[in-house]
Order: C-alpha cells, then sequence, then structure tokens
C-alpha cells in the first residue's frame, strides 16, 4: 500500500513518501496550516493569546477616565505621606525622644531617621497606586480587591515593628503610625476609584 505526505491510503498510486515509511507525529506537524484541522488544545492556545493580547491593550490604554485621577490623587497622597512621616519622625523624637521609626536603630540621627521613613512611605504609596492600577485593569472588583489585599500589607506592616528588639514605645508608636498612614492610603484610593467610576465596580458589576 503505497503512502502519501499524510500516511498511507489504499489507491494505489504511489505518493511523495512512496518507499519510505509514514512520517512521524513530529513531520506531520510541519504540514500547511490549511490542511490541519482545529484540535481543542489549539484552540485553547489561541483564545489565551487573545485573551491576553486584550489584557495587554487594556492595561497599555491610558485614556481611561479612571486612571488619571487614580494617579493624581496617588501622587500627592504619596507626598503628602512623606512629608507627614519626616515632620512626625523629628517631632516624636524632638518632643518625646521616642526612637521611631524602630527600624532606624537608636545610634541613627534625626534627620537620617526621618528621611528614611520618609521614602518608605513615598514608596509604599506609589506601590498601592500602581496595584489599584493594575486590579482596575484586570479585576472584576478592584475596589474590593483592593481593599483586602491593601488590608492585609497594612496588618503586616503594623505587626513587623512587634517583631524586633527595641524599647516598647518606639515599637508601639511605630506599629500605630503604620496602621493610620497605611489606612489613611488604601482607604483614599479605594474611595478615589469607586468616586471616579460612578459608584460601580469593573465591568459593569456593583
Amino acid at each position: 500500500m503505497p503512502d502519501t505526505p499524510f500516511g498511507r491510503y489504499p489507491g494505489g498510486l504511489p505518493g511523495r513518501h512512496a518507499g519510505r515509511p509514514a512520517p512521524r507525529p513530529w513531520q506531520r506537524s510541519f504540514r500547511c496550516p490549511s490542511t490541519v484541522r482545529a484540535r481543542p488544545a489549539e484552540a485553547a492556545q489561541v483564545a489565551r493569546y487573545q485573551d491576553f493580547v486584550a489584557l495587554h491593550e487594556e492595561v497599555s490604554a491610558g485614556h481611561d477616565p479612571v486612571l488619571r485621577p487614580l494617579w493624581l490623587t496617588g501622587l500627592a497622597c504619596a507626598l503628602m505621606a512623606a512629608g507627614l512621616a519626616f515632620a512626625v519622625v523629628l517631632g516624636v523624637r524632638g518632643v518625646f525622644g521616642v526612637q521611631v521609626p524602630v527600624f532606624a536603630g537608636r545610634h541613627t540621627g534625626a534627620g537620617a531617621a526621618a528621611t528614611s521613613y520618609a521614602l518608605c512611605a513615598f514608596a509604599g504609596t506609589v506601590q498601592a497606586t500602581a496595584l489599584m492600577h493594575l486590579l482596575y485593569a484586570t479585576a472584576a472588583r478592584p475596589v474590593r480587591a483592593f481593599a483586602w489585599i491593601g488590608g492585609l500589607a497594612v496588618g503586616v506592616v503594623s505587626l513587623l515593628p512587634l517583631a524586633l528588639r527595641a524599647p516598647l514605645d518606639a515599637v508601639l508608636a511605630t506599629a500605630a503610625l503604620d496602621m493610620v498612614g497605611g489606612t489613611v492610603v488604601v482607604a483614599l484610593l479605594a474611595a478615589v476609584v469607586a468616586a471616579a467610576s460612578g459608584g460601580a465596580f469593573r465591568r459593569g458589576r456593583p
């Protein structure tokens, strides 16, 4: 029985692979795409690729009216958080003598400790804004997801000072500052997105 490019057939005419064994599966994978039927696995891969392209286009699109107030609010919050953190550390260290933030150490000057805490507050607020942007572009309920993630992050940051060996007043003061600052940032960013999207969550879900 002669061979054809797609295997043996009973027609009796010699094919391109006459006299040779039938092509192996990996050889048949290089056939003309027009002759290959769409298999379920390939259809799933195409669907995943199309979803990835749609997600990339949605994330990279900068014309969404919610993103502009989100980033303006996030940058404003970052600057305010950095300024307040700097002022609070200087005031608490100078007036009450409490060594906050506790991770700065006892031998660190007030200016250096205040600067490091202000940079941490600025970076954390910017990262929270970026997370809200990502969730808004990908999640069905971005505000709820951001509230859960932000709440867990604030809880972890507030509990971290308790794991350090330091004076109790410095530990409690740092934990309180982390909790208050993080809660304000999370609540403000969530409120801005909820208000800018007309009080409804992403993709028309309440």
